[in-house]
């Protein structure tokens, strides 16, 4: 019986266009099961996507890095966990030439509006917020939660993820989403851990959950629950960690996969 289902949004239940079909806008609307949505992105990034699918449960932004239940006037945080804010200054030493932000529980921070920039503002409607990392990130009370690299071509994104693994810093995860995106974040949050944080405070096993992906940084969700649906638009390699493979994000793959996999799984248990 699968009683919780987790989703990620870019490329599982956004198109490529960042956009929600009607097939998926009511799919989720009719399901009766909770769904908590899990993604890289900050939870302002999220809250379109939130409010158009009326959800009310827990969700989950900068792959697993915060928890938070959104209400009318501060998303209410189950759990953080934020990074080490020196590693901005490392990285921003060494490659001044690529795309670097950071995103605190409110803001999406970054020193210069490049391609990069502008770009991931067209994709998630999120506007940046000028910002000195040197000067800024001596403050306490500031909690970067992501660094957000957007590389130019695979070649540079390969020798920007060797450097930061010569760093051998232990707090932190590095995760390719898509081909030219490392998302940086600490290493207690992985979308895994942010779902089991989520049941503890319900009656659910991983068994009896079923989630949504599609991409490298959904391997350890994947992994976690009973029922793992891999979408038809991901690569071979996230495609074999899955129970089942649904259609692609371009043809509402999240709705076909919620009435041919999991409302058949609860009617046979049923």
């Amino acid at each position: 019986m699968i009683n919780y289902i987790f989703s990620n949004l870019d490329g599982t239940l956004l198109n490529q266009d960042g956009q929600l079909s009607e097939k998926d806008i009511a799919a989720v609307k009719a399901c009766p099961l909770p769904i908590s949505l899990i993604s890289a992105r900050s939870p302002q990034a999220m809250q379109p996507t939130v409010d158009q699918l009326s959800l009310t449960t827990f969700q989950v932004a900068f792959n697993g890095g915060l928890i938070y239940q959104p209400t009318d006037l501060f998303p209410m945080v189950l759990a953080e966990a934020p990074l080490v804010a020196r590693l901005v200054a490392t990285l921003q030493t060494n490659f001044t030439d690529i795309s670097l932000s950071a995103y605190d529980l409110h803001h999406w921070y970054t020193q210069k509006i490049d391609a990069g920039i502008e770009h991931a503002a067209q994709n998630t409607s999120q506007l940046p917020t000028m910002f000195n990392f040197a000067e800024q990130l001596q403050n306490p009370f500031i909690k970067i939660f992501k660094v957000l690299l957007i590389l130019p071509d695979t070649k540079q994104c390969k020798i920007v993820q060797e450097f930061i693994a010569q760093l051998h810093l232990p707090s932190i995860s590095v995760q390719q989403s898509g081909t030219l995106y490392l998302e940086i974040t600490s290493q207690q949050a992985t979308k895994a851990n942010a779902l089991m944080t989520i049941l503890k405070t319900t009656s659910v096993s991983l068994a009896d959950c079923a989630a949504f992906g599609g991409d490298q940084n959904d391997l350890s969700m994947l992994a976690a629950v009973g029922h793992p649906i891999v979408m038809g638009n991901a690569s071979d390699q996230i495609q074999a960690a899955g129970q089942f493979i649904t259609k692609t994000n371009q043809h509402s793959g999240f709705s076909y996969g919620l009435k041919k996999y999991i409302t058949k799984i609860n009617q046979k248990v049923g």
